[in-house]
């Protein structure tokens, strides 16, 4: 994505407020200017009686007075429009993503989940707020304070202006080149931190098996590994931004040393044009510039971090806004015409054709890895890396059981239904499908016993039945089911498809198994596809 294109969202959400911008801006300029009154005028007030010259107390005094107050009150009342502006910004994108789950969720739940996704999103919004408040209105407000000094200086000398305008221009120089590597470091941070956490999470997952199998301490190993990696980025972001500051540091000095010498050049050779009073204020507040430039590193410094951050937002968003290629097909049936998938640009299998109607069953059989999970995904609607055309009957309406599901802490009731209005007659005529109303009925409080976080009360083929169950309560005229019968014996998940066979007579049913029964290779409404290597 074009550099300049990164923010550029964010600056058009910033003008739909621009009055408050501008408010938030004058107010912070005006609190800078206030600073730097202060700074001189009570410089030059102290320094006038350490030398003993007479000075009326009530002119200087009003005057700091004035800037003190001014800067105070302007402080507060900036940070308060500035903070609810950006407040506003990133609630309208956090608005725009949830809403954008709640229409489309099942295509978020397809490349990560719901819960992930939000986090990381809000994540990278909340790193936003660096934008307004640490890059560019300080940015701003330096620029706009060093013009004003370029104009100031010149009725003196023109060089004391060019000093200036060279200074701002050195700064602006050394503040690039820290961006550009903040990026740099950024992406690295990032990549560290992504395969930590995937590491970590991985390791959570396959505890019992990384003990039993002896292999703890070499994956908490690479655990560190990566927590090493990230430390060691963040330090050489720090000291290329020590480094950056230093520079700025002797910039900024020579420049202080240069107005210094010009102005006590031109109170010496010119007492008329500049007083012991000027240049006691002008050295004052070139100090206090100095101070403003050297604080830009720092903030500069998470440069880096918000690029990528709006980067991942832009990237989320136009890849939300590609449209599905599923469309509805006319005669309700499913159709695939030469479908194929991609994974990272690699095609997982040859082209793919068929047509089914009502009462097919649509086996596909292949090893792990090779397309089957992301062909239901592309039916689906919820993976868009695909080739070809897929119709299926209705777009809004039907049941998927996906490889990984969840099980809530919570009833049996209140897992199958999710919230949705079935009837208990609806939910024990499903039960008895997956031959699974016995075990319930056993249950002290029946379908409203609890079971337990991630199902513990249940066995692993009782877990997997009540998920399927859960994906069978609503007719629908497509019902996809990923690996249905995972963990079940073969003569179970035998008796299971027969009755399903009679209850499903309407749907088109299309399974991915690892394990094909043998009656479905014999069946006549039954269709095995196995998936091929292009």
């Amino acid at each position: 994505m074009a550099k300049h294109l990164v923010f550029k969202p964010w600056f058009r959400a910033f003008y739909a407020h621009r009055w408050q911008w501008w408010l938030g801006f004058k107010l912070a300029l005006l609190t800078i200017v206030c600073g730097i009154g202060l700074l001189a005028l009570s410089g030059w007030f102290i320094t006038a009686s350490a030398l003993f010259v007479t000075v009326n107390i009530y002119a200087p005094g009003s005057g700091i007075r004035f800037f003190a107050v001014t800067r105070t009150v302007a402080r507060y009342v900036e940070r308060l429009v500035n903070h609810d502006l950006v407040l506003k910004i990133q609630a309208r994108w956090r608005i725009a993503w949830f809403k954008h789950f709640q229409r489309h969720a099942y295509q978020g739940l397809a490349r990560f989940r719901v819960a992930q996704a939000i986090q990381g999103l809000t994540r990278h919004i909340e790193a936003m707020d660096n934008l307004w408040l640490r890059l560019a209105m300080p940015a701003f407000a330096v620029t706009s304070v060093s013009l004003c000094f370029a104009i100031w200086f010149s009725f003196y000398h023109w060089g004391l202006a060019c000093i200036v305008v060279v200074t701002w221009l050195g700064a602006v120089c050394l503040i690039a080149r820290l961006a550009h590597h903040s990026v740099l470091q950024a992406v690295k941070v990032e990549k560290y931190q992504h395969r930590m956490r995937a590491r970590g999470m991985a390791l959570t997952e396959s505890i019992e098996e990384t003990l039993a199998w002896q292999q703890f301490d070499k994956q908490s190993e690479r655990i560190g590994h990566y927590s090493r990696q990230t430390e060691r980025a963040f330090l050489v972001e720090q000291r290329r931004a020590q480094k950056i500051k230093r520079c700025l540091e002797w910039l900024t000095h020579g420049a202080i040393v240069g107005i210094y010498g010009l102005a006590i050049h031109l109170f010496i050779n010119w007492n008329a044009q500049m007083s012991s009073a000027e240049v006691v204020m002008l050295l004052l507040a070139s100090l206090a510039w100095q101070e403003l430039l050297l604080e830009l590193p720092q903030q500069w410094q998470n440069y880096g971090r918000t690029a990528l951050a709006s980067r991942r937002l832009l990237a989320e968003q136009a890849s939300n806004a590609v449209k599905a290629r599923v469309t509805e097909s006319a005669d309700a049936s499913l159709r695939w015409d030469n479908v194929t998938v991609y994974r990272q640009s690699r095609q997982l299998f040859a082209p793919l054709s068929l047509q089914a109607v009502a009462g097919d069953w649509i086996w596909l059989s292949a090893p792990s890895g090779e397309g089957k999970s992301t062909l239901l995904n592309a039916t689906a609607g919820m993976y868009s890396d695909f080739s070809g055309e897929i119709a299926v009957p209705n777009l809004s309406e039907f049941n998927y059981l996906t490889q990984h599901t969840d099980i809530l802490d919570d009833t049996v009731f209140n897992n199958l239904t999710l919230g949705r209005q079935l009837s208990e007659q609806r939910i024990w005529q499903v039960l008895e499908w997956v031959e699974l109303a016995e075990r319930i009925r056993q249950m002290p409080k029946q379908l409203y016993s609890r079971i337990g976080e991630q199902g513990i009360r249940l066995s692993g083929g009782q877990y997997r039945r009540l998920v399927l169950a859960r994906a069978l309560l609503k007719d629908a005229p497509l019902v996809i089911l990923d690996e249905p019968f995972s963990g079940l014996e073969v003569a179970l998940a035998a008796r299971i498809t027969a009755r399903l066979m009679s209850e499903l007579p309407q749907s088109i049913v299309l399974i991915a198994s690892h394990h094909v029964p043998e009656m479905a290779r014999t069946h006549d409404r039954h269709a095995v596809i196995r998936l091929s290597h292009c």
